[in-house]
């Protein structure tokens, strides 16, 4: 049978308008910010060419595990990290700068920290609230930006201000592009500058990409607490695990 093209036009109005479109499940309205099981987050800093990526991933047991990559103008450095316990990271990767990679990881919490504080700033009510795009354009003129890792601290002093968006892009994950507005430099000398803060936040459970059989022969390892329970480094990561679980 010989359709014509208006009942052919006609079919597809049909089934564009009475198709339905997805729906986004329903988030936890107590979810917060502060909670990712994973994120992806880059960051442009002021100058020309000064880009870092970090992807961070927490366990169900307490880790975290942060893949790097620094890129500077003529040179790119990547390179893993993992904390256990709090206590031991784990390092492999970063080229010449290998040796200092264990201390590279309070740069990446601190960033992953302030990009999460200025979620919270742009949406109060959690990642719950982001139901379509949200266009964020907010100044605070009195209140700092404070940061703590814990074993780092960091900061930015007010006024500071942040325009951007967050958008879903699914049924746990949450989109943003903020561009993150500051004063910097010593008194008398204070100057404005900014960095633009992109990428993706997962608050569903995510599995870990590490498994307990994780091989540590390639991974470097040093001591948060500046102490060596042992003189050996253990074989596996479920090894070390259990190593601090008794030290």
């Amino acid at each position: 049978m010989k359709l014509s093209f208006r009942f052919r036009a006609a079919l597809v109005l049909f089934f564009v308008f009475t198709i339905p479109a997805p729906v986004l499940a329903e988030m936890p309205a107590e979810t917060r910010w502060a909670d990712p099981s994973s994120v992806q987050l880059n960051i442009e800093f002021p100058g020309d060419g000064y880009h870092a990526s970090w992807e961070l991933f927490r366990c169900d047991c307490g880790d975290l595990l942060v893949r790097a990559e620094l890129n500077v103008p003529g040179e790119a450095v990547a390179g893993d990290l993992i904390l256990v316990k709090d206590r031991a990271v784990l390092s492999r990767g970063f080229g010449k700068y290998r040796a200092e990679a264990a201390s590279s990881l309070d740069a990446a919490a601190l960033m992953m920290q302030l990009a999460l504080r200025l979620l919270e700033r742009s949406e109060p009510g959690g990642p719950s609230q982001i139901t379509g795009p949200l266009k964020v354009d907010l100044e605070d003129k009195v209140n700092p930006i404070v940061l703590d890792t814990g074993t780092a601290e960091g900061g930015f002093q007010a006024p500071w201000s942040i325009d951007g968006k967050i958008t879903p892009a699914g049924e746990s994950l949450r989109r943003f592009d903020l561009r993150f507005t500051f004063t910097a430099g010593a008194p008398g000398e204070v100057q404005q500058a900014s960095m633009r803060l992109f990428g993706l936040a997962e608050f569903a459970g995510t599995e870990f990409p590490l498994a307990g059989s994780t091989a540590l022969e390639d991974w470097d390892l040093s001591w948060r607490d500046g102490s060596v329970p042992v003189p050996a480094k253990p074989g596996t990561l479920d090894d070390l695990r259990a190593l601090l679980a008794t030290n």
